[in-house]
């Protein structure tokens, strides 16, 4: 038997953690919007579902796929979603330079390498403290803080 498209949400929704309020501000809709959309009181919208499915790290079709999701709209759907936030490329970025930055120490440890970087990452990290919309998030970027802190005091 297949799976609502409404039930398929709720539960990726809860696995991950969010809330319908965070879930509604992640695809700007409003909170009723979801608990329609997971009680099957509304059908998400080609857009929409793309926009959820990418917050999943999912394709489109793998969400819809073995759910109530009609035929017509899936035909429609692309086959692919944008899978990062902004934040969790950024955070990519910091890692390839912490990566950099270790081997550029083996190279020449008297070169101050890490004062570029640290004057890099530092006062972003400390907006991303503020800025970011769930708890999730707010662990990525105090993990980067620490690796980036670790990866400058063994510089020194």
């Amino acid at each position: 038997m297949e799976q609502t498209i409404g039930k398929r949400i709720a539960q990726l929704r809860q696995a991950r953690g969010l809330t319908q309020q965070q879930l509604a501000d992640r695809i700007a809709v409003s909170r009723v919007a979801v608990s329609h959309f997971e009680m099957d009181l509304a059908l998400p919208s080609e857009r929409t579902i793309t926009l959820i499915a990418g917050i999943f790290k999912l394709r489109p079709h793998a969400l819809v796929d073995g759910t109530t999701y009609p035929l017509a709209k899936m035909d429609r759907l692309p086959l692919a979603a944008c899978c990062y936030t902004e934040l969790e490329q950024s955070l990519a970025l910091l890692y390839n330079d912490l990566a950099w930055l270790e081997r550029l120490s083996k190279c020449d440890p008297h070169q101050e390498w890490g004062t570029a970087v640290r004057d890099k990452w530092l006062p972003q990290l400390a907006s991303w403290q503020y800025a970011c919309l769930d708890e999730a998030e707010q662990r990525l970027v105090d993990a980067a803080r620490t690796a980036l802190l670790a990866a400058l005091h063994a510089l020194h």
